[in-house]
C-alpha cells in the first residue's frame, strides 16, 4: 500500500502534506507525483487546472527560459532536478514521473539527480522527437528500506 500525490511544483507543499498524514496517522508510503515541465503552455495549463501552488518567482522565472522548446525543455530539466533533491532529502520514498508519454525532461531529471546513467539516458533519446518510448520511473527509488 501506498499513496502517489497529485503533480505539484513546491516542494513545501509535498513536505508538507506528508507531515499533515503522518499527523493523522497515515502511515504508509507518500510518493511524490512529479510533473514535467515539458513546455510553458503546458505549465500554464496544467497550474491552472490543478490550481498548484508555485513557489516565489516559478512563473517568472518559467516565462524568461520560455525563448525556445529547448531551452524551456532545459530549465523544466533544472527545476525538476532542483525540487526533487529537495523532496529527497526531506524523506521521499521514490518519485513518480507525469511525463505524459514525453521522455526528454524526465530522463533529464533523472540523469540530473544520478538515477541513471549518461548510457542509459542515451538509449532513452536516441531521436530528435519525444514520445518514442514509454518511460517509467517505477522503481527508482532512493534506496532507504522501510
Amino acid at each position: 500500500q501506498f499513496v502517489i500525490t497529485q503533480m505539484f511544483l513546491d516542494a513545501q507543499v509535498y513536505l508538507n502534506f506528508v507531515k499533515e498524514c503522518r499527523a493523522y496517522g497515515i502511515q504508509v508510503p507518500i510518493v511524490p507525483g512529479i510533473m514535467c515541465l515539458n513546455t510553458f503552455g503546458g505549465l500554464q495549463r496544467m497550474t491552472t487546472l490543478c490550481k498548484t501552488r508555485l513557489p516565489e518567482g516559478f512563473m517568472e522565472e518559467a516565462k524568461a527560459a520560455n525563448t525556445s522548446d529547448d531551452d524551456f525543455k532545459l530549465w523544466g530539466v533544472k527545476a525538476g532536478v532542483a525540487m526533487c533533491k529537495e523532496i529527497l532529502a526531506g524523506g521521499a520514498p521514490g518519485l513518480h514521473f507525469y511525463t505524459l508519454n514525453l521522455e526528454k525532461v524526465v530522463v533529464g531529471t533523472l540523469l540530473g539527480l544520478g538515477l541513471v546513467t549518461a548510457e542509459q539516458a542515451a538509449a532513452c533519446s536516441t531521436g530528435d522527437a519525444d514520445a518514442k518510448f514509454m518511460v517509467s520511473a517505477q522503481g527508482i527509488t532512493t534506496g532507504a528500506k522501510s
